[in-house]
Order: C-alpha cells, then structure tokens, then sequence
C-alpha cells in the first residue's frame, strides 16, 4: 500500500501519463508508414516504441499505486520486467545495420539509457516489496518514473520531427535517418537538370 502522502503524485502521473499515450497514438496515426509500420526506417521504431513503452509504464504504475491494500511492488516488478523486454526486442534490427561507430553510439545511448532506468525501476520495485515500510525505495522510485517521463518525452519529440541542438541533438538517433534523407534529396535535385538536357 503506498503512504497517503504520495497518492497526489501518483494520481497526477496517471492523468498525465493517458493524456501523453493519446498524444503519442495521435502523432503517430498522421504517418504511420514511416513509423511504426514494417517498413519504416528501424530508427523510427524503436524510438516509437522507447516512447510508447516509457509512457505506458508511468502510467500503469501510477494508477496500480492508486489501488488500496495492495502490495504495491507485485505491480511494479512485472511493469518493470515487461518494459526490459520491450526495449530488448529491437536490439538485433537496431544493430545489424552498420553505419559507422557514430551511429552505433546513437542506438547504444537509445537502448542503454531505457535499460538503465528500467533496471533501477525493477530492483526499487524489489526493495518496496520487501522492504514496504521503508520510504527510500519509493522515493527513489518516484525520482525513476519523473526520468522515465523525461525519457518518454524526448523521445516522441525526437519522433515528431523537432530539431535538436548540440550533443543532445548528435545523440538523436533519428540523425541517421534524417541525414540519409536529406542526401537522397540533394542526389535527386542534382539529377533532375541533367534529365532536363536534350540528347
């Protein structure tokens, strides 16, 4: 059972975390052939999922948190364990592609930085049950699911197309695709006054 003292949290995170899931369904249904179909670019879904996966996991436990006399951390481990899985599966598309090290640093950043916090998530998850009259472990819990939203966040900007500046911008690992794109456009402007020209 969580302490009464964090119910307003989670109850604003739960609020948040469907208006934030429906967004996301919203941005993605404008183009979903270039995002989440099985022909859009493998950057685009996994930074697709990332967003959806960090979103739905606030959201589900912020509302378990919110149901009464119940062990809280039976919720947050499989919550945990299945958002783990979820940012696993992409792994072998995301990497058997070469595209030099700059761009295996990218997807390494986009993978490890989901493990990370899932991973804390899930041993917090742990220690809240059984260690349920301890604060520190939801604390440290909540400070989790705020850089999770952050994650989630960032990740759905990065997808809707938003310019990012500096190392965060380099780190994108959407740069890939939006490189080869705009290299694919200047060959094509390139080519168009040569087809123009009589024989």
């Amino acid at each position: 059972m969580v302490p009464s003292a964090f119910l307003t949290f989670f109850t604003a995170s739960a609020g948040a975390g469907a208006a934030l899931v429906g967004l996301l369904f919203v941005a993605v249904s404008l183009a979903p052939e270039q995002i989440v179909t099985r022909h859009a670019p493998v950057e685009r879904q996994a930074v697709a999922g990332s967003a959806f996966t960090a979103l739905v996991n606030v959201f589900f436990i912020s509302l378990a948190a919110l149901i009464p006399q119940v062990a809280f951390g039976l919720f947050v481990i499989p919550f945990s364990i299945v958002s783990l899985l979820m940012t696993i599966s992409p792994v072998w598309s995301l990497f058997k592609v070469r595209k030099g090290w700059a761009s295996l640093l990218r997807r390494g950043v986009l993978v490890c930085a989901s493990l990370a916090l899932y991973g804390l998530e899930l041993s917090n998850g742990i220690g809240i049950l059984n260690h349920p009259t301890q604060p520190g472990y939801l604390y440290a819990l909540v400070f989790i699911m705020l850089g999770i939203v952050f994650l989630g966040l960032t990740r759905a900007w990065e997808l809707l197309g938003a310019q990012r500046y500096g190392f965060g911008g380099w780190l994108n690992p959407l740069r890939d695709v939006h490189d080869g794109a705009e290299d694919a456009g200047a060959q094509t402007t390139a080519e168009e006054p040569s087809r123009a020209l009589p024989r």
